[in-house]
């Protein structure tokens, strides 16, 4: 029985403890933030914007050179650097035909670059430095970016921010400013008004949508609160008769739950734990299987929180590869993966407070167990049932 009051007062011990771990580890988990912004399908346009100059450096995946500039880059680093510095050349005239920076009325401003490197990091980006001499710089930029989009509608240009001397502010780290794509190829930024991508209740905003958008994680948290109105007696289904008995089972699976997906998300959004996005996927499929069969026939009692501490690690996988294609790159990046973590909190909360109610009120009624709890389980079966295979085998 998911609801089994047994394990209640060992399960708070250790989500108490997997909190304090995550609290201890946060000023530790900056380091990561670096890695975790280079990512499959994105350019990166860094710049420092001075008085009368801008430098900075342009980073492109080594894929995207072989793939859509017919370079021949050899995939072994050891001797990809010396590939990137023989066709630089050829990569600089691309960048000027596809790339422009200037006044928002006149002409662009001249590239004139001056190193060539090569980042090791997710496959590999060639860094391309350059600077530019801009005389005295105006309030308002034009940026044109055409650059990586031959037939691929996904790509993702990134025009990022070290240092604005309008404003005087240094963002350390990266700070995104502007994303570029196929239909968003020209754009203003005002020097004096730098904006973010998502402020921080957008952020949560984020995480409110995706759970409620998220139907899989819908009906994984309706699958663990079905029984929660209801106790186990002599191999038969009771209802609760308090709700502050209700309200405690209901409180245990959610604190199991939050603390697992919050841990795993926390995790895999800074880059410190990587699993493969379909394992994942069918993997929360598979979860929505297994409590709904366990609503049924009531295989697992005690211990049922540690299952679904270890299934909702999947839950914060998930929600963490949605964070990861989010328009954003960020100074503080473990403070907007909180916040996105609260939103999704806000929405659970949301989720609950419409669903529990009406369950509560319902369980005393002869249909409840047959129809709500073991058909609404069945069918939470046969649907997850059918996700997990197309998500395992690729059937959709």
């Amino acid at each position: 029985m998911i609801s089994d009051l047994s394990t209640i007062r060992i399960s708070y011990q250790r989500a108490r403890s997997l909190v304090l771990i995550v609290a201890f580890a946060l000023p530790s988990i900056s380091a990561w933030q670096d890695a975790r912004a280079h990512a499959l399908g994105e350019d990166y346009v860094f710049t420092n914007i001075k008085d009368e100059s801008i430098d900075g450096n342009i980073q492109i995946h080594l894929s995207d050179l072989r793939e859509k500039l017919g370079l021949e880059i050899p995939k072994n680093m050891d001797k990809a650097g010396a590939a990137v510095e023989a066709t630089s050349q050829r990569v600089h005239e691309y960048i000027r035909n596809n790339l422009s920076i200037g006044p928002e009325s006149g002409k662009p401003y001249e590239f004139d670059f001056n190193a060539t490197e090569l980042l090791e990091a997710n496959g590999g980006f060639a860094v391309y430095k350059f600077k530019m001499a801009t005389g005295p710089l105006p309030d308002r930029l034009q940026i044109v970016h055409t650059m990586l989009y031959e037939n691929d509608r996904f790509h993702r240009g990134l025009f990022l921010i070290d240092y604005n001397a309008k404003t005087g502010q240094a963002y350390g780290g990266e700070y995104t400013a502007l994303v570029f794509s196929p239909t968003n190829t020209r754009q203003i930024i005002d020097l004096n008004d730098v904006p973010g991508l998502l402020e921080h209740r957008e952020m949560i905003w984020q995480g409110m949508l995706h759970i409620w958008l998220g139907i899989d994680h819908v009906l994984f948290l309706l699958s663990l609160i079905l029984p929660t109105v209801l106790f186990r007696q002599n191999e038969q289904w009771q209802s609760v008769d308090r709700f502050s008995r209700a309200f405690l089972n209901l409180l245990s699976i959610i604190t199991v739950f939050t603390v697992a997906h919050s841990v795993s998300l926390l995790l895999a959004a800074l880059d410190i734990v990587a699993v493969n996005s379909r394992f994942v996927e069918s993997m929360i499929a598979l979860s929505i299987v297994l409590v709904a069969l366990n609503n049924v026939f009531v295989k697992v009692q005690r211990g049922a929180l540690w299952i679904i501490l270890f299934l909702g690690l999947f839950h914060g996988l998930g929600f963490a590869s949605v964070l990861g294609n989010l328009p954003f790159r960020m100074v503080d990046l473990v403070k907007m993966v909180l916040l996105f973590n609260i939103g999704i909190e806000l929405g659970q909360i949301v989720i609950v407070a419409l669903v529990y109610p009406i369950l509560f009120k319902c369980r005393s009624n002869p249909l409840y167990v047959p129809v709500f709890l073991k058909g609404g389980s069945m069918l939470l079966v046969v649907v997850a049932s059918i996700w997990f295979f197309q998500r395992a085998f690729g059937l959709g």
